[in-house]
């Protein structure tokens, strides 16, 4: 196969590629769009497949469109903005059929994505790396493929405007001061990144800055910032800021957390706190969980990976009781909070590791287990344990559709019903897609700790 190549793409697949077969031999090209015929080039070649990069579109698809960020392509975020947001859609429902496809009632049972209405300005939270350009100091995203590089983001239309404007001042503020940008090579410097969270419905803002070692001039950092931060933090270490080891980080101004409101559920967020990034989303994400919850009118529910509790708390109105169970320790406490923020009497939060609840879910009899597993999916020894405790009704929140393929098919093997599957987009503009599942267990499953019910049958 030459390096370079016309070819014309079929369809879009995972990581954001489309996907092309001249005769018949598989090649996944970046920049192309379903329909289009591209000058592509060979970008690696393997025995049965190949990747390749469009140079030229040749026949564009009426999809297509002129992408509204300056740096799109550049930077390593949004990989759909030159295809039109309802193709977006189009294409994501159409991946997430594709992995599904093989199940039970698929693709009929699998609804059209949930989108948002205006895809901008959406994200929560942003991470942005300081790095070096023409002698001075910039701050942005990671070029896509070269960690080392920092793309300015001063434009993402992901972030809010008021984002835009802590990142101007944080960036004149190091400029001003002249603060080195921390080498990640030469391991020397002092500022590394900068991370923005907000409270959509509250107005509250977090700017946490990441740098090597404490500096007298992080003090003035709050006064520059003024009324557009609610609370001002440092941490000071070597490693990724997800990784800020405890006890490096000093609150410079504020209480040191924000808060968020989904559904008329108050959050608090800390610095490291895991927190769905798209608010508006998440609302609708947490509502559906609630409402397909409330159709299967549990007595008692479990939220199996209950991070800080988002998914238990609106459970709350759908069961009796509830139960979260998480393994990461601060997650477990940030959760017990927020149960006492919205004064919930029925929510309890336990730490306990996934894969090692065969006998709690045993113990508890639930009529619903809600799981949220991350990328990999459910570890299968708590997928053992799910089908020990042989839940009559299960919901699945899943982000990876692969994943989420893969255990489906094991619990419809294992005697479940896939009844329903409705996507969300949180992610607009990437390729990643949020689904929801819903499955209960066969009138003619036979398990020894069970009922079989389906929603609705109390």
């Amino acid at each position: 196969m030459t390096r370079e190549i016309e070819l014309t793409a079929e369809k879009m697949v995972a990581e954001g590629r489309a996907l092309a077969r001249p005769d018949g031999f598989v090649v996944f090209v970046g920049g192309a769009l379903p329909g289009e015929r591209v000058r592509a080039r060979i970008t690696q070649r393997k025995k049965s497949f190949a990747f390749a990069q469009a140079l030229e579109i040749l026949d564009p698809s009426p999809d297509r469109q002129a992408p509204p960020c300056p740096v799109f392509g550049q930077c390593g975020g949004c990989a759909f903005q030159h295809m039109a947001y309802p193709a977006q859609l189009r294409a994501k429902h159409q991946i997430l059929i594709e992995a599904l496809y093989g199940l039970p009632g698929v693709p009929g049972i699998v609804a059209e994505p949930l989108g948002m209405e205006e895809p901008v300005h959406f994200r929560n939270k942003m991470g942005f790396a300081f790095g070096m350009a023409e002698g001075r100091a910039v701050v942005g995203l990671h070029r896509r493929g070269d960690w080392r590089s920092v793309v300015p983001a001063g434009t993402c239309l992901l972030q809010s405007p008021e984002s835009r404007e802590i990142l101007a001042r944080v960036l004149a503020f190091v400029q001003d001061q002249r603060l080195p940008v921390y080498d990640e090579e030469k391991q020397q410097g002092l500022v590394r990144h900068l991370v923005v969270r907000e409270g959509k419905h509250t107005g509250e803002r977090m700017v946490h800055l990441h740098a090597a070692e404490r500096h007298p001039a992080f003090e003035q950092l709050p006064a520059v910032l003024g009324d557009f931060a609610s609370t001002v933090l440092a941490s000071f270490h070597t490693q990724v800021p997800e990784s800020a080891p405890p006890g490096s980080t000093t609150v410079l101004s504020g209480p040191g957390l924000i808060h968020e409101r989904l559904n008329g559920f108050t959050f608090e967020i800390g610095p490291a706190t895991f927190f769905q990034t798209n608010t508006r989303q998440g609302e609708r994400l947490f509502g559906l969980v609630r409402d397909w919850a409330a159709d299967c009118r549990p007595e008692r529910a479990v939220d199996l990976y209950a991070g800080t509790g988002p998914i238990a708390i609106h459970l709350a109105a759908a069961a009796s009781q509830v139960l979260g169970i998480e393994s990461h320790a601060p997650s477990v406490d940030a959760a017990r909070r927020n149960v006492e923020l919205n004064i919930l009497s029925n929510v309890r939060m336990v730490c306990a590791e996934a894969e090692r609840v065969g006998e709690t879910l045993r113990e508890e009899r639930a009529d619903l287990v809600v799981v949220d597993p991350p990328r990999p999916g459910l570890h299968p020894k708590a997928k053992a344990a799910l089908l020990s405790a042989a839940p009559p009704n299960l919901i699945y929140v899943s982000c990876n559709p692969a994943t989420l393929a893969r255990d489906l098919a094991k619990l419809v093997e294992s005697g479940y019903a896939l009844e329903r599957v409705q996507p969300l987009d949180m992610f607009p503009h990437t390729f990643h897609i949020e689904a929801v599942a819903l499955l209960s267990r066969k009138m003619n499953a036979q398990h020894p700790t069970a009922t079989a019910h389906r929603p609705g049958a109390w």
